[in-house]
């Protein structure tokens, strides 16, 4: 499942930077047979991203660019954007979606595809913005995963 949802999102990336909408479709449809497991690997890469974007520290308006140069980016091709889960994802990916109870019950609202798409989006966004290669974020996502997974809390 890792495999395929770390091709997927590649698949997902490169269709956004591109704007070719169909391969993004495609990306986005296999990510949601797979939905929780694809928005914790997303959350993890989005988080790293920021924290690459970002290393003196992140303020609200640095989260209020990146909202809207990602729905911006996305609407000049037609892409499938919701700023309001593109917002979730953000949050989600700060901690903070997790924690509070209004904004964990908007994002619970937001239908999953929407979520996965916004996560796409924002991840070509800040892989554009900072100038990065995704790939290894796709990678050390995929292992913190593991590395989550095979601990034992006691």
């Amino acid at each position: 499942m890792a495999r395929e949802i770390a091709t997927a999102t590649d698949r997902g990336i490169r269709a956004a930077r591109s704007q070719v909408s169909q391969d993004f479709d495609d990306a986005v449809a296999q990510l949601e047979k797979n939905g929780d497991a694809a928005r914790l690997m997303h959350s993890h890469m989005v988080r790293e991203l920021l924290e690459t974007s970002y290393q003196d520290g992140l303020s609200g308006d640095d989260v209020s660019d990146v909202l809207t140069r990602a729905v911006a980016s996305a609407s000049r091709w037609d892409a499938p954007v919701d700023p309001d889960a593109v917002a979730a994802v953000l949050l989600g990916a700060l901690g903070v979606g997790e924690q509070s109870g209004v904004n964990g019950a908007v994002a619970q609202s937001i239908p999953l595809v929407k979520i996965i798409s916004a996560a796409i989006l924002v991840t070509a966004d800040l892989v554009a913005d900072a100038e990065v290669d995704h790939e290894p974020y796709i990678t050390r996502a995929v292992g913190e995963i593991r590395r989550d997974q095979t601990i034992e809390i006691p």
